[in-house]
């Protein structure tokens, strides 16, 4: 039914062992035994005795015969996976539209904070903050659920797939090494999210609580998470005191930073935005010299966005800056942009560029 296993998993961290391509001494070598062992058991046999007494990277026949095998097994599971993965797109869009988002996402390395089945209902919260979402806490509801295995620690990988009652989900977690092999055969599945406020993310000099509230947008909503709840807070009426930090009579902490990390928000705030900020055109030339990063970033994304309309002005800016200046490597980014443009003139371009 499923391509995804624990068993399968282990091969290929296995074979992603090897260093291809790489030179390695005596002590590599030794960090790369210590690291096989732990997949003796699912290696090959005819390497497990030259890995066990370590002898296997100096017999060079051998070691070109284990190469190719992590070639082959890195180049089969990449080609199920991609497969897995173009399914895995058409499945989502027969999902719930509350988890179409998130499930034509990753929750690769989202931290398992919660799991529990009441009744028919099987309940996941993930911490998202070291994985690749927008997405800060994800509560996914699978309904008509029936589970096996369980699940630790981080959220590996997954295979979804569907079935005649409904869809089935495999997912591998762990700590590190052995995984939890876990599968959820369900009806359908809600997903809810929050999001981190853009100034936690990007806090410039704030270092207050009331500076902190201050700066969060009053038309959102905030919440804390609690015992694998949404409880929305009344951040209209905050209360700090020496007992501590509360809104709306819920506490949030003893201080300033434990109050920050339990808040989020209901909608996404992009924390670069004020990069993205356009310069007025006759202000670029100055702007692209300035002091401040952030204006200097914004010039230059500006100038990108517009392309071939301020040519004029990147020739002149070129002209003005030094090829040699470590800080202005943005410079040498933009001529090099400007070039496959065309739109350099000879000038500078013989100065960024060469012959």
């Amino acid at each position: 039914m499923f391509f995804l296993t624990r068993e399968r998993q282990e091969v290929l961290d296995a074979a992603n062992t090897y260093p291809f391509g790489e030179e390695f001494d005596d002590e590599f070598e030794e960090h790369l035994y210590k690291h096989l062992a732990q997949y003796i058991d699912v290696v090959p046999q005819e390497f497990q005795s030259e890995i066990t007494e370590r002898t296997l990277f100096r017999n060079d026949m051998l070691m070109d015969e284990f190469e190719e095998w992590c070639n082959v097994t890195i180049e089969q599971f990449t080609t199920k996976r991609n497969a897995i993965y173009e399914k895995h797109e058409s499945i989502v869009k027969r999902l719930d539209p509350s988890a179409q988002t998130v499930f034509s996402q990753s929750f690769h390395d989202g931290a398992i904070l919660n799991a529990e089945h009441q009744g028919n209902e099987f309940t996941l919260l993930l911490d998202m903050r070291g994985g690749f979402t927008v997405e800060s806490i994800v509560q996914l509801v699978f309904h008509n659920a029936q589970i096996e295995g369980k699940l630790e620690g981080y959220y590996v990988s997954d295979e979804l797939i569907e079935i005649k009652e409904g869809f089935a989900l495999r997912v591998l977690s762990s700590f590190g090494s052995p995984y939890r092999e876990w599968t959820i055969f369900f009806k359908e599945v809600t997903a809810s999210c929050l999001y981190r406020p853009a100034v936690y993310i990007e806090p410039g000099e704030i270092a207050t609580w009331d500076e902190y509230v201050s700066a969060l947008n009053p038309d959102d909503k905030y919440y804390i998470v609690k015992d694998m709840r949404f409880v929305e807070i009344d951040l209209a009426s905050p209360s700090q005191t020496e007992n501590g930090i509360s809104a709306g009579g819920i506490s949030l902490g003893d201080n300033f930073e434990e109050a920050r990390e339990r808040i989020y928000c209901a909608t996404y705030e992009d924390p670069y935005a004020h990069f993205s900020e356009p310069i007025p055109t006759d202000e670029l030339m100055s702007a692209m010299f300035d002091t401040d990063p952030t204006i200097r970033v914004r010039a230059f994304n500006t100038i990108f966005a517009l392309g071939e309309d301020v040519s004029y002005i990147v020739n002149a800016a070129l002209r003005k800056a030094d090829v040699n200046e470590e800080e202005d490597m943005y410079f040498g980014i933009l001529a090099s942009q400007f070039d496959q443009l065309g739109c350099l003139e000879d000038d500078v371009k013989q100065k960024w560029i060469g012959e």
